[in-house]
């Protein structure tokens, strides 16, 4: 018989804290659950008693929430005991904690290694801060793949503080030194400095390098839908790079943004701007934390997490990475390790300039405040979890009065502490934000070249099927070629898949140029094909060459980036993805990577009419049949009459919902996986980043029209 023996291995958290209160206590020695919420449809959920001890066994997926009222303290600790037994690689018993219950920010795990079935390990650390929220919400959970894996829960304690101290810790010291091989990743705090942190000894600049790729101590598979881990066998190695840095001040800012390509048969990494300073006991090193990601070959998941290193006189640790979420719908996994970097420190040639252009770079971003500075509306409409569930939301924001009201950027680990510059994937967001304006800005300088056919500036394209399809209905994908007009059908066959494979032009324009059969006549039917859009991009780019008598015009480069110059918008924003080869085409259907400040600022573009100051950069008329401005110019149905699109841009209409007289159809920019931005017609906007395949926004929508009312409708508003 398996025998569960306790080892308390406890902390007196009451005591390290001045005016600290116990707020919450469990032990389940009362027999009873009492409060505690279980889903066990998850797995099997049940108190479980040894001798003389009662404790809360999970098994499989089960888990259990707590609500705990905060009494207004500003700093809460949590701490919980667990044992495991029979965990596998990758399963593990979890407490976590939140505010509103839209995201998870975790405390700490236990996982295999740490599963000898009688071992009690306590995890202690420190929630976010509280910020006038009035109940925290606890979570155990285990996440195993066998119903026989267990986690017993015991001594759950939750206290206030008013004093401001946390729990959160740092990486240990010692760890960048370590020659061991990292055992699990840290809670995403251990990436800031602690409250009681110092300015950075020193400054830094120069040549960090990771001279061979590297398998990374700990991999953890999550999701895997197209068994990507057989095709190359890599994805637990992490890319050599080479990176150039330079400090300002507590920031530390990378020369090179955006994804950086490399041999890797799966990865390019991407490196953020982060953070400088020191903290006690580092000997005299300073610490530096930079957000990372990892980002697809050839494709738009973003994989994010942090990396750390400690330096001094021109010398460095090792780092500790880790990545910990991502927005993905078919590819998620944990990875963490530590890494030998080479550092060469010099001054770099470009530096003045780039600390330059950061600090006008952070000047121009949006006001940023929390989602709950929202006033007069239920901001649980905004982002809500019966919309997108919380596990699958990466981050969500609500723009009005030129202001970024934002909620979190979630990890599996805790919340992700660089939210502002965290990596977002468009995907097909680009099809408006790239094929959508590049036409509405190619227009405007060349009146008429959305009436220009594709079979004149693309030959792969035969006449026969593309000679009399114009430019604006390649952009409505009314193109007549298609296989089939059942929605999604063709664009999720294995011949579209073939196309998105494709790494150079030449094999991407074949493929996206024969891949259907000429079905009707143009500008009759909707069927979405992001083969279309390529072949777009392919003939405005060919379009713009012979207008500007420039053979090297690039769609991208002449008239996307002017417009996000003139905006303010990131460096990030200033890439997109292209073929691997030397003509390097703008993907134009799918490949921004943005902020979600980037986001907000492109939707107020477009929400102030194409306009940057007083100068107007996009055609009004396509503009507004895209915004939804045309009264008899709705677009064309897709997929139900609820719904229709053109321009590049979707529109749902939500009058019924929210109770408006009459049809209110609204805008949005959409991506696969569960992407969107939402142009409300009173002028805001709402977007989130996910990946579970959710595109609902209708409770924000009607949350937006009681901020500012924008549909007649029945009542008096």
């Amino acid at each position: 018989m398996f025998r569960f023996i306790l080892v308390l291995i406890l902390v007196a958290l009451t005591g390290n804290f001045a005016g600290a209160t116990t707020l919450f206590s469990e032990n389940f020695q009362d027999g009873t659950t009492g409060d505690w919420k279980g889903n066990p449809s998850k797995g099997d959920i049940r108190l479980s008693s040894y001798k003389e001890n009662i404790s809360l066994r999970l098994q499989h997926d089960a888990y259990a929430i707590y609500l705990v009222p905060t009494r207004n303290h500003s700093q809460i600790n949590v701490s919980a005991s667990f044992a495991a037994s029979k965990l596998r690689s990758g399963d593990y018993c979890v407490l976590e904690t939140s505010f509103g219950g839209n995201t998870w920010a975790e405390i700490g795990r236990v996982g295999d290694g740490d599963d000898d079935g009688f071992t009690l390990h306590n995890i202690v650390g420190a929630t976010p801060e509280a910020n006038g929220h009035k109940l925290l919400a606890i979570r155990v959970r285990i996440h195993a793949r066998k119903d026989s894996s267990t986690c017993w829960v015991d001594n759950v304690k939750v206290i206030g503080t008013t004093d401001g101290k946390s729990l959160a810790q740092s990486i240990p010291f010692s760890t960048f030194f370590s020659g061991k091989k990292l055992v699990k990743p840290f809670g995403t705090a251990a990436y800031i400095p602690r409250e009681n942190a110092g300015t950075a000894h020193q400054s830094i600049s120069g040549s960090l390098f990771l001279a061979a790729p590297k398998l990374a101590d700990g991999f953890s598979i999550l999701k895997d839908d197209f068994n990507y881990e057989s095709v190359t066998g890599k994805l637990n190695t992490l890319p050599s790079f080479s990176l150039e840095v330079i400090s300002d001040g507590n920031a530390l800012i990378p020369i090179q943004r955006g994804p950086q390509q490399n041999t890797h048969p799966d990865w390019e990494w991407i490196f953020e701007p982060g953070r400088i300073w020191s903290e006690e006991n580092d000997e005299g090193w300073s610490r530096a934390a930079l957000p990372i990601a990892f980002q697809e070959r050839n494709a738009n998941c973003v994989h994010n997490g942090l990396m750390s290193f400690l330096y001094k006189d021109g010398k460095i640790s090792q780092a500790i990475v880790q990545i910990g979420s991502e927005t993905c719908a078919y590819m998620q996994f944990d990875m963490w390790s530590r890494l030998t970097l080479g550092f060469e420190s010099t001054e770099i040639e470009t530096g003045p300039e780039t600390v330059q252009a950061y600090r006008q770079e952070v000047r121009s971003r949006l006001r940023r405040l929390p989602i709950g500075a929202l006033n007069h509306v239920d901001i649980s409409q905004i982002g809500s979890p019966q919309e997108v569930a919380p596990e699958n939301m990466t981050t969500y924001g609500y723009v009005m009065d030129k202001a970024l009201y934002a909620g979190e950027c979630r990890t599996r680990h805790g919340d992700y502490p660089y939210c502002e510059t965290m990596p977002l994937p468009s995907y097909s967001m680009a099809k408006s934000m790239v094929a959508g304006i590049g036409l509405m800005r190619l227009e405007k300088l060349y009146p008429g070249a959305r009436h220009a056919k594709i079979a004149n500036y693309v030959p792969q394209c035969a006449a026969k099927k593309w000679g009399d399809v114009s430019f604006e209905q390649a952009l409505d994908m009314t193109t007549g070629n298609y296989t089939s007009d059942e929605y999604d059908k063709d664009e999720s066959s294995s011949k579209t898949w073939k196309f998105m494979t494709e790494e150079t032009h030449a094999a991407k324009i074949a493929s996206a140029c024969s891949v259907h059969k000429r079905k009707t006549k143009p500008g009759k039917k909707f069927v979405y094909h992001t083969t279309d859009t390529y072949i777009l991009g392919t003939a405005m780019q060919a379009y713009l060459r012979e207008k500007s008598a420039n053979t090297s015009a690039d769609i991208y480069a002449d008239l996307i980036q002017p417009i996000w110059r003139e905006l303010g918008l990131s460096p990030l924003a200033m890439t997109t993805r292209r073929t691997r080869d030397l003509i390097a085409q703008p993907f134009t259907g799918w490949g921004l990577t943005l902020y979600a400040d980037d986001i907000a600022r492109i939707g107020l573009f477009l929400q102030n009419d194409g306009k940057i100051l007083d100068e107007t950069w996009l055609d009004g008329d396509i503009l507004n049949a895209a915004l939804q401005k045309k009264s008899n110019d709705h677009g064309h149905k897709a997929i139900n009459d609820s719904l229709r699109y053109r321009s590049g841009f979707w529109a749902y209409n939500a009058g019924p919902f929210i109770g408006c007289k009459n049809d209110m159809w609204i805008p949005n920019m959409s991506g696969f996986g569960g992407l969107a931005t939402v142009l409300l017609p009173n002028g805001h906007i709402y977007f989130y980043i996910s990946d579970g395949h959710e595109y609902a926004w209708r409770r924000a929508a009607k949350a937006s029209n009681e901020i500012k009312p924008f549909c007649e409708n029945n009542h008096d508003n």
